[in-house]
C-alpha cells in the first residue's frame, strides 16, 4: 500500500510538471507577436544650411535648445536671438536668399509645415532661413 501511494505521489508530480508546461507552452503560441519598432528615417539636408533662430514664443532658452538640436542635424546655426514679438502661435521657417528648397528642407527637420517665402534686400544677410519660434514648440518633431 505505502508502495502504491509512492508512485501515485510522484505521478501527481509529474502530471502537474506536464500541464504547467503546457500551459506555457500554449501561452507562448497565443501571445500576440508585437512587430519592432520602426525608427523613421531621419531628414536629410543637402548642405550646411545657414538659419537664423528667434524666440516667437517666449520661452526662455528655446532659441538655443533648438538651435542646438538642429546643428545635431548638420544645420549650420548663425545667430540665435529674439522674434519683433512673443505672439507666435506656430513655428514659421521662412526662406530669406530665395532658396525655397532650404527652408523646406529645415521644416522638415522641425516636423512643421509653414515655410514661406520673404525675401529681404539686405547684402549683409548671410542666413539663407529664419526660424521663429512658435507657441506650438513642443509639438515639433524634435522635440518627439
Amino acid at each position: 500500500f505505502i508502495v502504491i501511494l509512492a508512485n501515485m505521489k510522484w505521478l501527481w508530480v509529474l502530471g502537474c510538471l506536464i500541464i504547467a508546461g503546457l500551459v506555457f507552452a500554449t501561452k507562448a503560441f497565443w501571445e500576440p507577436q508585437t512587430a519592432p519598432d520602426v525608427v523613421p528615417e531621419a531628414p536629410q539636408v543637402s548642405h550646411n544650411i545657414r538659419v537664423e533662430i528667434l524666440n516667437g514664443c517666449g520661452t526662455g532658452g528655446i532659441a538655443t535648445e533648438v538651435g542646438q538640436k538642429l546643428r545635431d542635424f548638420g544645420i549650420d546655426v548663425m545667430t540665435l536671438g529674439n522674434a519683433e514679438n512673443f505672439n507666435f502661435p506656430e513655428t514659421i521657417v521662412i526662406d530669406r536668399l530665395g532658396k525655397i528648397e532650404y527652408a523646406k528642407q529645415v521644416a522638415d527637420v522641425l516636423g512643421t509645415p509653414n515655410v514661406i517665402q520673404q525675401k529681404t534686400p539686405d547684402p549683409f544677410r548671410i542666413e539663407e532661413v529664419t526660424v521663429i519660434i512658435g507657441r506650438d514648440y513642443r509639438r515639433l518633431e524634435i522635440f518627439k
